[in-house]
């Protein structure tokens, strides 16, 4: 059985994708990694997704629709690749640390990743979603805001940024929870020492 972990940045995905490897034998494919490789010409020597946060900006800023375009073609292009190894049946398990914006790669990607492996929702609470904020504006990750992004006439850039960012989680949680098969709430995942047995017979 293969596993996909869905769900926001900072929410915990990768801690169980490590977990999984280290615990249960699944080939861990972290998505930031392979996407940033891809991006290793535009990025000119920046690293990690605090690298690739940096050269995308927020978006308000003028080099953003260009940046989030050749991230999302990136994201793809890598998830197209991760499509045709389940496809060829991979000798290990494969456990898919997606991004934030796994959703917006369309459906023809988030179609095969449902059939082919188990789609594992990791929620947020309401107290964790105000949290993310603080997270997300202290140490930005890269974010595809897709429509979300709206200011109001004289709104300050960091005020839309907030207000747009709980709506921007209000529709990726709808998004997430249609794509799942599984989902997992914040209670039960939040826990980084849970027994990993527990999420596995969830899974399976």
């Amino acid at each position: 059985m293969h596993v996909t972990l869905i769900g926001m940045s900072n929410i915990g995905k990768s801690h169980w994708g490590r977990r999984l490897a280290d615990e249960a034998g699944f080939e861990h494919i972290e998505c930031d990694a392979l996407i940033e490789q891809k991006l290793m010409a535009d990025l000119a020597g920046r690293h990690g997704t605090k690298g690739m946060a940096q050269w995308m900006g927020q978006p308000f800023d003028a080099h953003y629709p260009e940046a989030s375009h050749k991230y999302l073609t990136s994201e793809k292009a890598v998830m197209q690749d991760i499509i045709t190894r389940l496809r060829a049946g991979p000798a290990k398990p494969l456990v898919i640390d997606t991004t934030g914006s796994v959703i917006y790669t369309g459906s023809e990607i988030t179609d095969a990743l449902k059939k082919l492996t188990r789609v594992i929702y990791f929620e947020t609470s309401p107290a964790h979603t105000a949290e993310l904020f603080t997270r997300y504006a202290s140490d930005p990750k890269p974010v595809i805001w897709d429509t979300m992004f709206t200011p109001l006439p004289g709104e300050a850039q960091m005020d839309a940024l907030q207000r747009c960012y709980r709506t921007l989680l209000e529709s990726r949680a709808r998004q997430y929870a249609q794509l799942a098969h599984v989902t997992v709430p914040y209670e039960q995942h939040r826990r980084a020492d849970a027994p990993l047995n527990v999420f596995l017979g969830r899974w399976t």
